[in-house]
């Protein structure tokens, strides 16, 4: 199977990062979310920082600093201290009454359903997985997943071949993750695999002969309050597990504060205390790469007990402070998978130890209303809406105006939606056909012809507008804006695409030339992310070997990722008017 697997990823992955094409993909069901529920949530009672002994001028130097900060890209805030919400901040132009894709946070809610099933004795974690998943086995399980337990799972020490990009290129994943191989024995090393986490959905399934968010749904979100969480499932109907999820911030704040509070909920006992200690316990310190922090049960902890964190890539976390019950739920854009982000080492100078608050501190109005003020426009400083100085020419900007045609080898792989969305989210572009901009003082819009498919954004001159973008039969929703700049001497209108939903962000840069336009892509995250992960993976050098050297090449690999990431489209013009 691991040869299949190996075949099946690499030829995506090359279809996909080559640019030659469409992908082709090998899963036949469709797995999609619905639209965002407009809706209102129930958010924790709301206190000024100083009533939980923390000044607001030290939460606003907190959000500054985060502001200042040249390598994330912050989307919200929250913070909580013994249960109660102290802080909302909105970081220009998301906010947080939207809910927000989880990535691997959610990792840590599959734990707590394995946590009701060890609390309701149906499972042990020295339990084995191939007595578990008896039924059908292959021949191969028996030798390679003879050994492998629910804690090996838990702690990502199972050492299995089948990983992420299984979930692009495989129908069944329990079948195909028990006909890999390992690359160590069971329990002697730790390597982060989502599939570890879906194999622990899949336990909880079949243990409690219920899908994993209707466990947690009636024995943990319920009483909590949570209404509206999605969980995406495998072409099999299994939640992911991994990733896959759909939350409020506000709601991930009850899910800590759980925690928090040992496992009772307004008195009642939802899942115990050992659980919750043995969860959040360091169980196996992880390589340098990963960052300072250990592994419990699907949860990331420190050795000290001081800190652990819910932790999804390009930072979507909750990080929670014990001693003090402080909890801060973030939703970003980082290029990070793990917890090496400036975000944490701020977050750790500015409530982690030493720091303590108050036992008895006064309210301070004139502060919380300047807090307040801000929480709802903060700004990042690396951020173009920053940057900009609120001028356009407009005679620059309207003469951009057209419909736009797109080479069949430029457009290939190219869409509004980021290249990162694609491949995460297992819905690859159809190839880029036709571009179209219309802009006046009023605002303006963008449309891109991707196969047969038309996509629209609108977008405001220096001010962002809400919009909605549907891709891959999903309904998306965009927060977008325009500014001018300047590059060489050449005037560029730079738009800026933001997903509210999403960590992801797309930049088209545009400019005159003398048939038509050119058009810069780039996304957030994106160059450096990607660059990681690439010197990070075998497959990444199978790909970035330069054919001619027979060698993985410094500027080789930059020039592929640039061509990737960064393209810039040349464009003719086909049609006078804008649309």
């Amino acid at each position: 199977m691991d040869l299949t697997f190996s075949r099946n990823a690499v030829q995506a992955f090359s279809q996909w990062f080559g640019r030659n094409g469409v992908v082709t993909n090998t899963i036949t069901s469709e797995v999609r979310r619905p639209p965002y529920p407009c809706v209102q949530i129930e958010p924790l009672p709301c206190c000024s920082p100083e009533a939980e002994g923390i000044e607001s001028e030290y939460i606003l130097k907190y959000y500054e600093r985060l502001c200042r900060e040249p390598l994330i890209k912050m989307q919200t805030v929250l913070i909580a201290r013994n249960g109660k919400l102290i802080s909302r901040g909105h970081f220009y132009p998301y906010t947080t009454d939207i809910w927000h894709v989880s990535h691997s946070l959610c990792k840590s809610l599959t734990g707590l359903a394995v946590g009701l099933l060890y609390d309701d004795g149906l499972l042990s974690l020295d339990d084995k997985l191939i007595d578990i998943m008896k039924d059908n086995l292959p021949p191969s399980a028996y030798i390679n997943h003879r050994n492998t337990t629910v804690r090996h799972l838990l702690t990502m020490r199972t050492g299995v071949i089948f990983n992420e990009l299984g979930s692009v290129t495989e129908e069944d994943w329990v079948k195909a993750y028990l006909e890999s191989g390992v690359k160590f024995k069971p329990g002697t090393s730790f390597e982060y695999n989502s599939m570890n986490t879906y194999m622990l959905s899949a336990i909880v399934k079949k243990i409690s002969g219920v899908g994993m968010l209707e466990l947690l749904q009636k024995r943990v979100f319920d009483p909590l309050g949570i209404k509206h969480i999605y969980w995406e499932k495998c072409p099999k109907g299994i939640e992911k597990g991994g990733f896959g999820v759909y939350y409020y911030p506000d709601d991930i704040l009850k899910i800590g504060l759980l925690y928090l509070n040992g496992g009772v909920w307004e008195g009642n006992r939802l899942i115990s205390e050992k659980w919750i200690k043995e969860s959040t316990r360091v169980q196996v310190k992880t390589p340098d790469e990963t960052g300072i922090y250990g592994y419990g049960y699907q949860v990331w902890c420190k050795e000290d007990r001081r800190t652990f964190i819910f932790n999804g890539m390009f930072g979507q976390n909750l990080i929670v402070f014990p001693e003090t019950k402080i909890m801060i739920a973030t939703t970003a854009s980082i290029d990070e998978t793990f917890q090496n982000s400036p975000l944490y080492a701020v977050t750790e100078k500015y409530f982690g130890y030493p720091f303590r608050p108050r036992a008895h501190l006064p309210e301070h109005p004139e502060a919380l209303q300047k807090l307040r003020e801000k929480e709802k426009s903060l700004l990042m400083e690396n951020s173009d809406i920053f940057t900009f100085d609120g001028k356009f020419d407009f005679d620059f900007i309207k003469s951009l105006n057209g419909v736009y045609s797109v080479a069949s080898e430029d457009g290939a792989g190219l869409s509004i939606m980021p290249e990162l969305f694609q491949g995460v989210h297992n819905c690859f572009a159809e190839g880029l056909r036709e571009f179209s901009i219309s802009v006046n003082e009023d605002g303006g819009s963008v449309s891109t012809l991707e196969g047969i498919t038309p996509h629209k954004v609108s977008f405001g001159l220096g001010e962002a507008v809400p919009g909605c973008v549907v891709y891959g039969k999903e309904s998306i929703l965009t927060s977008a804006y325009a500014t001018q700049t300047e590059e060489n001497g050449e005037k560029k209108l730079r738009i800026t695409v933001c997903f509210p939903e999403l960590p992801n962000i797309r930049y088209m840069t545009i400019g005159k030339t003398a048939d038509g336009i050119s058009v810069k892509w780039e996304e957030a995250p994106g160059f450096d992310f990607m660059k990681r992960i690439l010197d990070r993976t075998f497959l990444g050098k199978v790909l970035l070997i330069d054919r001619k050297t027979k060698a993985l090449d410094t500027d080789f690999v930059l020039k592929r990722l640039r061509y990737f990431l960064q393209p810039v489209i040349k464009m003719k013009k086909i049609q006078k008017d804008g649309i």
